[in-house]
């Protein structure tokens, strides 16, 4: 029979039901109800946007409102999210608007220099909470200790996550206790380019990995293991030249996929291609006259030195050795920062032995440590060198009493002193001593061991040392004299008097358009606003550095420079902001149009961050944003420096970005060059997220026949499909209370597909025909059911936590401690609910030190994750649909 699927109404309901299997029931109707059941927005009744909270002063923008919702969503079902849009589009308005919404009492940890604008977003958006800086985790800890309620509940907002990376510091194990058995909102704009482990370490917040909420991986500690482990094979491969840049990029593009097909569920990220793409998103914001906007390439701006070519030339010789060169010329060996490569080489494993047993320091780790940060600071020497004289100066004084630092520490105690952390002492003060004799010298080794300070006796050390560091001194204190003569003062700067040049032209060209000057050191913030302000600042400049933090000066920026204050709160009196990478998170200055790296901006993740400053979405003032990058010019090549040193500014390049440039030889490729390394980074956020177009078509189809005949599809729906995909089996779609679950199974196994992999697989045209299932279908179709919802993976625990499981197991046997508490212990320690900090801290514990347990780990820690953990597991269980999939 041939019936009219547009009619319906007019067939009773035998036919109807006949229609739908014979007509009807095609690949393409399924695909679109797994659409809809996977990203249909889970409303939440009476929800307060944005625009009902503050009166109107942020518009309500469809795409913030279902970031909300879309949050929510995650805290209640996986105890957190992350919230990544990229910078500008508003992440602290959106946690604002959660917090607002849970009523739960809030903590939140952010950077020092935003502590005030989360403040006044808690006072605007009505929320209670408390913030801390990011250096007060422990203050945090002890006040939420003090005064949480029992079976109270708290939300944790941490600003700027990516900063807690790493598990193995005492803040991220504070930060992880605080987390602990509370809802937690991570904001970041760069959840997915870091390494895997800084994800997993910031996952660990509020996941117990091995008795995870995620859906997407049997397990996530397993999954994560085998990702840090593909990665550090990378990097090995990588560097011993086995692998091509391109075998490279595909391998490192493959694990970063992983990562986000893992995570998906937890993050809400949205670019401003995403905004533009999304037609709901693209027409809201048109309504609301938001246009978002993609900044131009970077403009190269150049300053002449031809006037003293010979000296920067020179200079850049003597403090540059990454080349060895045999011409006889004395360089500048950075022999203070590496001690441990002047060994006596038979003296190498008493020296290894004492190290480790006095420090626990590895002596191979402290060697590549050593070396590499004698190399970091040769380039740090290049790049001061390169941001101003006032920094290259500073620099030379800093570095030069730090090797006379080290010269009379050996004098006095002929033994090398090694810091890993922070500036030496000076010798004198450090070995001063009370008649009573050695005490204070006692207090200040802890105080200072605990940074990470011991001393290495010279008996181990060459005599070749001593003389490298005094090599060392006169070689920059020769360079002093060139540049800076007897007295020590700056005597030209012709970068200066270019970029004076370049910022009248700018200012008067476009006088409407306010600028922004980022140097990566205060050192050359602070010179430029001295020398730039001497005659009664004609340039109306503001400086602002880390030192310059205060709430006056706060307030002069955003007065001045956000274009979202109210316009009668608006000033003028400042039109050029120079400062620090301090400024580049969490102000809004988009009453300027342009901004000017005076330093090489070596790093293009920085420069990104700098243009989201004046990249904001809820207010457009400019058509275009500018980019400046400084540089100095092209001095040519003499005949007898061809082969050392091309240019001056190729020079200054290779030194500071090492062997990824040395390739450039032209000021066409390096242009070239750095213009490319921004565009890529650019589409590292700027990019299209992968289910624009699934959305979109969803978004279409909403209120069609096609649409309502999708919704209809009852649950366990099953149907073949003869078509050429990636994998071949039997394809199952299921919802564990409001998450999601795929799996595939063939006859070799079953496998738990991410989202973006499995709805690809559900993806289907309108012309599809459906066929019957196989003979082979219900048996592996069985069999893939009722793995559906279990977790079947077997733990497999890192050599860390079976080593602290090992102790546990003593201390049990010896009833150290507690019993209870030590098999509360075990369970956590068991389900990777520790962080690394702590699991080192039970690894390195003696016998005599194990009542000290409980005071470090504590019992009402351990309580919340077994608390959590034991929810893991709600949820109601509904299987959707299923698809067989045969290759034609």
């Amino acid at each position: 029979m041939i019936v009219d699927a547009n009619n319906l109404d007019t067939f009773n309901e035998k036919v109807i039901k006949h229609i739908w299997y014979e007509k009807l029931h095609r690949p393409y109707l399924m695909y679109i109800r797994v659409l809809h059941e996977y990203f249909s927005i889970p409303s939440k009744d009476n929800i307060l946007m944005p625009y009902d909270i503050t009166g109107g002063r942020y518009s309500n923008l469809k795409y913030q409102t279902d970031a909300v919702q879309l949050a929510l969503h995650a805290i209640e079902n996986h105890n957190g999210a992350i919230i990544a849009d990229v910078v500008g589009l508003g992440k602290s308005i959106i946690a604002s608007t959660v917090a607002r919404n849970l009523s739960m009492r809030c903590i939140i940890v952010a950077p020092p220099h935003l502590k005030s604008q989360w403040e006044a977003y808690r006072d605007e958006f009505g929320f209670t909470v408390s913030v801390f800086s990011s250096g007060q985790i422990e203050h945090a800890l002890t006040y939420y200790r003090e005064i949480v309620k029992e079976g109270e509940t708290y939300l944790i907002i941490i600003d700027e996550a990516h900063r807690f990376r790493n598990e193995y510091t005492q803040d991220y194990t504070n930060l992880h206790n605080l987390c602990s058995g509370n809802k937690v909102l991570l904001l970041t704009a760069t959840p997915f380019n870091n390494r895997p482990e800084d994800i997993y370490s910031m996952l660990k917040l509020f996941q117990i990995p091995s008795k995870s909420t995620l859906k997407t991986v049997e397990n996530l500690g397993a999954s994560f293991r085998e990702l840090i482990a593909a990665y550090k094979q990378l990097t090995v491969n990588q560097r011993e030249g086995k692998l091509s840049d391109e075998e490279v990029k595909r391998d490192a593009e493959l694990i970063s996929k992983r990562i986000r097909s893992i995570i998906s569920p937890l993050v809400i990220r949205r670019s401003r291609i995403d905004l533009q793409e999304i037609p709901s998103y693209r027409e809201d914001l048109k309504l609301q006259h938001i246009e978002p906007l993609i900044p131009d390439d970077p403009v190269e701006l150049e300053y002449d030195l031809s006037t003293y070519k010979g000296l920067y030339l020179d200079t850049l010789d003597l403090i540059d050795s990454t080349e060895k060169k045999k011409d006889g010329k004395t360089r500048f060996k950075s022999a203070r920062y590496m001690p441990v490569a002047y060994v006596i080489p038979e003296m190498e494993k008493k020296l290894a032995k004492e190290l480790e047993d006095k420090t626990g320091v590895k002596y191979n780790l402290l060697v590549g440590r050593q070396i590499n940060v004698s190399s970091f600071m040769r380039k740090l020497l290049v790049q001061r060198f390169e941001s101003s004289v006032a920094a290259f100066q500073r620099s030379l004084d800093f570095m030069i009493r730090s090797n006379e630092n080290i010269l009379a520490w050996i004098e006095k105690v002929h033994k090398i002193p090694v810091f890993k952390k922070g500036n030496l002492p000076d010798v004198t003060d450090f070995y001063e001593s009370t008649d009573d004799g050695m005490e204070e010298i006692e207090e200040a080794f802890e105080q200072y061991t605990k940074r990470g300070f011991f001393e290495i006796d010279m008996k181990y050390i060459q005599p070749s040392f001593i003389e490298d560091v005094k090599s060392d001194i006169s070689v920059l204190k020769s360079i002093q004299e060139k540049w800076f003569g007897k007295k020590n003062e700056i005597r030209f700067d012709p970068k200066l008097e270019s970029f004076k040049k370049v910022l009248c032209q700018k200012l008067e060209e476009e006088p409407e358009r306010k600028l922004i000057v980022f140097s990566a050191f205060a050192d050359t913030v602070d010179y430029l606003g001295k020398v730039l302000s001497a005659q009664g600042n004609p340039y109306r400049i503001l400086k602002y550095t880390s030192a310059d933090s205060s709430a006056k000066n706060k307030d002069l920026i955003r007065t001045n420079f956000d274009a979202g204050l109210k316009i009668e709160l608006q000033q003028n009196t400042y039109q050029v902001l120079i400062a620090t990478d301090a400024i580049s998170e969490g102000y809004n200055l988009h009453r300027a149009g342009a901004i000017f790296n005076y330093d090489i901006p070596y790093n293009p993740t920085r420069v990104i961050q700098r243009i989201g400053r004046i990249n904001r979405i809820n207010k457009k003032v400019f058509d275009h944003l500018y980019i400046y990058n400084y540089f100095p010019t092209d001095v040519g090549e003499t005949e007898v420096r061809t082969k050392e040193i091309s240019t001056l500014k190729m020079a200054m390049i290779h030194a500071i970005m090492g062997e990824d440039t040395k390739v450039l030889t032209k000021d066409e490729e390096l242009r070239s060059y750095f213009a490319e390394r921004y565009r890529k980074e650019l589409a590292k956020s700027e990019t299209a997220s992968w289910d624009n177009r699934y959305r979109t078509l969803l978004d279409q189809l909403k209120g069609t026949d096609e649409y309502q005949a999708a919704l209809a599809i009852p649950h366990r729906s099953r149907i073949a499909r003869h078509v050429q995909k990636p994998d071949q089996g039997v394809l199952l779609f299921g919802k564990k209370g409001n998450d999601f679950i795929f799996k595939i199974g063939a006859d070799n196994g079953t496998e738990q597909l991410s989202a973006e992999e499995a709805i690809a697989l559900f993806e289907a045209m309108k012309t599809e025909e459906p066929f019957a299932v196989s003979v082979d279908f219900d048996r592996i179709y069985q069999r893939v059911k009722r793995t559906l919802f279990n977790r079947d993976t077997p733990v497999r625990h890192n050599q860390e936590v079976l080593k602290a499981l090992s102790k546990i197991k003593v201390m049990i046997d010896r009833k150290a401690v507690d019993t209870d508490y030590l098999q509360d212990l075990k369970a956590v320690a068991e389900s990777d609910g520790l962080s690394g900090y702590e699991l080192r801290y039970i690894n390195k514990l003696l016998p005599k030190e194990y009542t000290q347990l409980p005071d470090v780990i504590t019992s009402d820690y351990l309580i919340r994750v077994l608390e959590t953990s034991a929810r893991v597991m709600e949820g109601e269980e509904t299987l959707i649909l299923s698809e067989e999939i045969v290759t034609p």
